[in-house]
C-alpha cells in the first residue's frame, strides 16, 4: 500500500509505503522524546515541525486538524486572544496558497463565494464611515479568515469524499459529549457543562446530532445504524448538558427536517432504508423516553431553564427583545452600512439611549445573540442582504446536490451538508455565532464542502459491507 502525502507536484512523484513512513516516524521520535527530557520547549518544537510542515503540503489533513481543533477551547496568549482553531485555519490557509502557487486554480468553481466577497466588502465600507475601533478591527480579521478558510475548503474539497471530515465531525463530538457528560451526571444535572469545546459546544453537537441522524437514516447495515445511532444519542446528551436552549430546539426541528427530506428522497429513488430505520428508531424512542422521565432530577436544570425563558428579566425571550431593540436603534441610526461590524458590543457609544432599558447591563458587550439582527445593526441593508444571499445559496447549492445524488452512499452526504446548511440558516434568526468563535469554522468548513461537492457512486464491498 502506498500514499502520496502532498498535493504539491514534487511530492506527488514520490510515493511512499505507510510501513515505511511509520518506520520513519518512530526513528524520528526518538531524538525527539531525549531532546524534550533535557529542554522541553526545543522538543515541542522539533515533534511539531514536521507535522506542520506535512499539514501545509497536504490541505485535506489540514482540513482534519481544523475540525478537531474547534472542539478545544483553550486561549493561547493574553494580549492577542488566539484559539488552537485560529493556528489551524491559518496553517489551512497557507496549505491554500502553496496550493495556488504550484498548481493554480481549483477545478471546482466556488459558486457561493461572491456573496461573501460581497459582504466583506460592505463591511469595509461600513467601517470606512463609521470609523475603526479595536472591535471592528479584530471581527473584521475574523471575517476574513473565515473566508480564506471557507476558500481554501472549497479548494481542497475535491480531493477528499466529504465522508471523511463529516465522520470525523462525528467523533469529536462524541469525544467531547462522553466528557462533558461525565461532568454534568457526576454533578447531578445541576451545572451546565461544556466539555473541552468551550460555550459553543451546543452548535457542535447539533451538527454532529443531524449528522449522525442522517447516517442513520441512509444506512444499510445493522453495524453502522448502531454506531450511528449510539453516535446521536450521545451526542444529544451533550446538547442536554451544555442546556443550551437554542441548540436543542434547532436540533429538534432540524430533526423534523431531516425525517422528511429522508422519506422524500426515499421515495424518489425507491428506497426502503429511510423508513425502515425511522420506524425502528421511533419504536425504541417510545420505549426509552418513558423510563427516562421516570427519573427526572437530572434533567432538572434544561426544564428550569426552558421555563424561565420569558418569565424575569435574564430569560432568554425578554433578553433578546431587549437585545433587538438595541440592535434595532442601530440599523436605524444608519440603515444602509450600519455602525460597523464587532461595534454592537459598544453599543451604547452609537446609541446613549439605550442606557435607559431596565437591563441594559445585561446588553451591554454582548452580541445581538441573532445573527440576522447583528448583521442589520453592524452593516445596515446592504450587510444583511449579501449575508443573507450567501446563507440562501448555499441552502440552494446543497439542495442541488442532494437532489441529484443518487448512490446511497451519495445521498447521504449531501444529506448531511443540506441538513447542516439548513441549520445554519434558521438558527441565525434567533441565535447563531456562526460568524465568530469556534462555531464560525464549522460553518466555512460545510459550506466550502458544498461549494465544491463532487458526485460519487457507491463504494465496492468488502465482505458484504460498505468499503
Amino acid at each position: 500500500m502506498s500514499m502520496r502525502i502532498s498535493h504539491i507536484p514534487f511530492y506527488d512523484r514520490l510515493p511512499v509505503s505507510s510501513l515505511r513512513l511509520l518506520t520513519a516516524a518512530a526513528v524520528y521520535a526518538v531524538p525527539v522524546m531525549l531532546l524534550m527530557l533535557w529542554k522541553l520547549q526545543a522538543g515541542i518544537i522539533m515533534a511539531v515541525a514536521p507535522l506542520l510542515f506535512l499539514t501545509v503540503a497536504h490541505g485535506p489533513t489540514a482540513i482534519m486538524i481544523l475540525i478537531a481543533a474547534s472542539f478545544v477551547y483553550i486561549p493561547l496568549g493574553v494580549d492577542i486572544f488566539l484559539l488552537p482553531a485560529d493556528l489551524a485555519a491559518f496553517v489551512l490557509i497557507a496549505a491554500y496558497v502553496v496550493d495556488l502557487l504550484c498548481r493554480g486554480a481549483s477545478p471546482v468553481r466556488n459558486r457561493i463565494a461572491r456573496p461573501y466577497l460581497a459582504y466583506l466588502l460592505v463591511i469595509v465600507i461600513s467601517l470606512s464611515l463609521e470609523g475603526f475601533t479595536d472591535l471592528s478591527v479584530r471581527f473584521f480579521s475574523r471575517q476574513v479568515v473565515l473566508f480564506g478558510t471557507f476558500a481554501a475548503v472549497a479548494h481542497f474539497g475535491y480531493k477528499i469524499r466529504v465522508r471523511h471530515f463529516l465522520q470525523l465531525m462525528i467523533i469529536a463530538a462524541v469525544v467531547n459529549s462522553s466528557f462533558s457528560l461525565s461532568q454534568f451526571l457526576m454533578a447531578g444535572g445541576q451545572i451546565r457543562t461544556f466539555g473541552a469545546a468551550g460555550l459553543g459546544f451546543g452548535d457542535h453537537a447539533m451538527l454532529a446530532f443531524l449528522i449522525s441522524v442522517v447516517y442513520y437514516f441512509w444506512s444499510r447495515d445493522l453495524r453502522a445504524r448502531f454506531l450511528y445511532g449510539m453516535a446521536a444519542i450521545i451526542t444529544m446528551g451533550g446538547m442536554v448538558a451544555t442546556q443550551t436552549r437554542a441548540s436543542i430546539i434547532t436540533a429538534m426541528w432540524g430533526l423534523a427536517i431531516v425525517i422528511f427530506l429522508a422519506l422524500w428522497a426515499g421515495a424518489r429513488l425507491s428506497r426502503k432504508s429511510p423508513r425502515r430505520n425511522l420506524f425502528i428508531a421511533g419504536a425504541l424512542v417510545l420505549l426509552i423516553v418513558p423510563l427516562l422521565a421516570l427519573y427526572t432530577p437530572i434533567f432538572e436544570g434544561i426544564f428550569y431553564r426552558f421555563g424561565r425563558m420569558g418569565l424575569e428579566a435574564t430569560g432568554t425571550i425578554l433578553l433578546r427583545v431587549s437585545l433587538w431593540k438595541a440592535a434595532l436603534s442601530a440599523f436605524w441610526a444608519n440603515p444602509l452600512f450600519g455602525i460597523g461590524t464587532g461595534n454592537f458590543a459598544a453599543i451604547h457609544l452609537w446609541i446613549p439611549e439605550v442606557r435607559f432599558d431596565p437591563i441594559f447591563y445585561l446588553v451591554a458587550g454582548l452580541s445581538t445573540h441573532a445573527l440576522a439582527m447583528t448583521a442589520l445593526a453592524e452593516t445596515g441593508l446592504a450587510g444583511f442582504s449579501t449575508l443573507a444571499y450567501f446563507l440562501v445559496r448555499a441552502v440552494k447549492t446543497a439542495f442541488r446536490n442532494f437532489s441529484e445524488a443518487e448512490s446511497n452512499y451519495d445521498i447521504a452526504d449531501t444529506h448531511c451538508l443540506l441538513a447542516v446548511a439548513i441549520a445554519v440558516l434558521g438558527s441565525s434568526i434567533y441565535a447563531g455565532s456562526w460568524f465568530w468563535g469556534n462555531n464560525s469554522y464549522h460553518m466555512a468548513i460545510f459550506f466550502g464542502l458544498i461549494a465544491s461537492y463532487r458526485h460519487h457512486p457507491d463504494p465496492p464491498k468488502v465482505g458484504g459491507e460498505e468499503a
